[in-house]
């Protein structure tokens, strides 16, 4: 079971290096006023963690709302 979670990982990393290696193309981002040029494999990486914190966040706030309403339901 070791052998194959070692090889799923091994496969997954290589494919994430073959997508960054194969879109280092400049693309140009805008937002609002600000605006820049950065490789595509850069931008993916970025937005992908942006999604990662945010969901992160997001959940976080959700289990917050629900505890809190689990403790104020108590008294």
């Amino acid at each position: 079971m070791d052998t194959l979670l070692l090889a799923i990982k091994i496969v997954i990393t290589l494919l994430v290096a073959i997508l960054f290696v194969q879109n280092i193309v400049l693309v140009e981002v805008r937002f609002l006023a600000w605006g820049t040029r950065m490789p595509l494999a850069l931008l993916l990486l970025v937005i992908y963690v942006l999604g990662m914190v945010s969901g992160k966040a997001l959940f976080t706030f959700i289990r917050r709302l629900r505890s809190n309403r689990k403790h104020s339901s108590r008294y």
